[in-house]
C-alpha cells in the first residue's frame, strides 16, 4: 500500500527562511512586540475565546528571537471532564502534517537517498494514472507542490466515506486529469501521500519510523506521534468535538485521513510545535541544515485562489504560492511560511515569519472558526499593523459575560 512522505526541491526565487536566520537576530528594524505586553495580551485573548465557549480547548505557541517561548493553553481535553489542557496535551495536526513530510523528504534528498527532481515511479514503480506518460513526468517536487495534474481534492469524498486507501490508489487511472502534470496547482491528499511510498522505496522504512529517526528524536519532540492509535494511546490528549444540542460533544477520532500519514497523520502538543517553529526558522541547523529549509520553503507554484479565503487573507495577503508541504504568503510585505489543518473536531494553524525569527502555532479541538482569528491578530501585533479586530473580541466578551452569569445545571 502507498504511504506518505514529502520531498523538498530547491528552486530559485522567493524569500527563503534559511537565508534570513542571521538577519532575524541582527536587523534593528524588526520592531518586535514587547515580550511582557505580548504575553499578557495574547493570554487575555485566549481566555476570552475560551470563556465564550467558542471551543472546548485551545493552545497557542509563540516563538521569538532572544525571548522565552510563550505557551498559552485554556480549556478541557474534553468538554465537562475537568481535565485541563496543558502544554503537553496532544492534538491532531491534520494537513499541517504535510510540512513534516516535506521536511523529511528534504533530509532524504540532502542525505542522497533520493532526489526531489526524480520521477515518483522510480521509487514507486506500480503508480499508474490516466495518461500513461504522466507517472514519469510526476516528480517528487511536483507531487509535494500539488502539481500532479489531478482535479482538486481527488478522492477526498471517497476517503471520508471510509474507502480503503489501496482501492483509491488503484482507481487513479480512472480519474480524468485537470491539466498536464506540472501544468496547474490542485491541492491533493490521497495522491500526496504517495510521497511516503517514495520515501519507503528510497530507504526501506515506513514514514513514522523515518520521521522519528530523522526529526522527532533529534529535535526532542517527545509528544509527537503518527496515527490514530498513537493519539488515543496518549495519557494526555485532546478529544475532538462537534457542536450538538446546544453544546460541545466529544467524539471518537475518525480513521479516514489517518490512512494518509504524510498528508494528515501527525499528532503533536503545543510545546513540541514550539520546537518545530524554531527548527523551521533555521535555529536547529544540526538537524535541519539551511539547504534543506531552502529546498522545502522555496515557492514552486502560484496559488492566487488562496487570497480569496478568510477575511484576513483577502485583506493582508498580497501574493500566495505553494512550496513543498508549505504555503508561502506575502503578508503585508512580510514572507509568511504557513499551513493550516482541518479534520473533524480539530483545527491547526502554523506559520513562521523568517525575517523576524517569529513563529506562531494554534491548536484547538473543534470545528469552530472563531479561534482562527487569533492567528492574524498575533501576526498584526508582532508586525505592528493597524487594522480590523480579526477576533471580534467585543462580541466574544459579551458572550463570555453571558455564559458567566448563566446558572450552571
Amino acid at each position: 500500500m502507498l504511504r506518505v512522505v514529502f520531498v523538498a526541491l530547491g528552486l530559485a526565487g522567493g524569500l527563503l527562511a534559511a537565508d534570513r536566520v542571521a538577519a532575524a537576530s541582527a536587523d534593528a528594524a524588526l520592531r518586535p512586540a514587547p515580550a511582557d505586553t505580548l504575553q499578557a495580551e495574547v493570554r487575555s485573548w485566549v481566555e476570552v475565546v475560551n470563556a465564550s465557549g467558542a471551543t472546548p480547548a485551545l493552545a497557542v505557541a509563540i516563538v521569538r528571537p532572544r525571548q522565552p517561548d510563550l505557551l498559552i493553553t485554556a480549556g478541557e481535553t474534553y468538554a465537562g471532564s475537568g481535565q485541563v489542557v496543558d502544554k503537553h496535551t496532544v492534538f491532531r495536526l491534520a494537513s499541517v502534517s504535510k510540512g513534516f513530510a516535506s521536511t523529511l523528504c528534504g533530509l532524504l534528498d540532502d542525505a542522497g537517498f533520493l532526489q526531489i527532481g526524480q520521477s515518483v515511479v522510480d521509487l514507486v514503480p506500480g503508480l499508474e494514472l490516466a495518461d500513461p506518460n504522466a507517472p514519469s513526468a510526476l516528480t517528487l517536487e511536483r507531487l509535494l507542490s500539488h502539481q500532479t495534474g489531478l482535479p482538486h481534492h481527488t478522492f477526498d469524498l471517497k476517503l471520508e466515506a471510509n474507502a480503503p486507501l489501496i482501492d483509491l490508489i488503484q482507481s487513479l487511472p480512472s480519474v480524468r486529469p485537470a491539466c498536464a502534470v506540472g501544468g496547474c496547482y490542485a491541492y491533493q491528499n490521497v495522491l500526496f501521500n504517495v510521497a511516503a511510498d517514495a520515501a519507503f522505496g528510497a530507504v526501506g522504512s515506513f514514514f513514522p519510523v523515518e520521521l522519528s529517526r530523522r526529526l522527532l528524536v533529534p529535535l526532542e519532540m517527545r509528544d509527537t506521534s503518527v496515527g490514530r492509535d498513537a493519539l488515543m494511546a496518549q495519557a494526555n490528549w485532546a478529544r475532538p468535538h462537534v457542536y450538538a444540542r446546544g453544546g460541545w460533544t466529544s467524539v471518537t477520532p475518525k480513521p479516514t485521513y489517518y490512512q494518509l500519514p504524510a498528508a494528515a497523520g501527525v499528532n503533536a502538543s503545543i510545546s513540541d510545535l514550539a520546537i518545530w517553529l524554531h527548527a523551521q526558522l533555521g535555529e536547529r541547523p544540526e538537524v535541519l541544515p539551511p539547504a534543506v529549509l531552502k529546498l522545502v520553503q522555496s515557492p514552486r507554484v502560484d496559488t492566487p485562489g488562496e487570497m480569496l479565503g478568510p477575511r484576513w487573507r483577502r485583506e493582508r495577503v498580497r501574493a500566495a504560492s505553494y512550496a513543498l508541504g508549505w504555503r508561502v504568503f506575502d503578508y503585508s510585505g512580510h514572507q509568511l511560511v504557513f499551513h493550516a489543518g482541518a479534520v473533524q473536531g480539530y483545527r491547526a494553524l502554523v506559520g513562521v515569519i523568517p525575517e523576524q525569527g517569529f513563529g506562531v502555532a494554534i491548536l484547538w479541538n473543534s470545528n469552530s472558526g472563531v479561534p482562527a482569528g487569533l492567528f492574524p491578530r498575533i501576526l498584526d501585533r508582532q508586525l505592528q499593523l493597524d487594522g480590523p479586530d480579526w477576533l471580534d473580541l467585543d462580541k466574544l466578551q459579551i458572550t463570555a459575560d453571558r455564559r458567566a452569569r448563566k446558572p450552571r445545571a
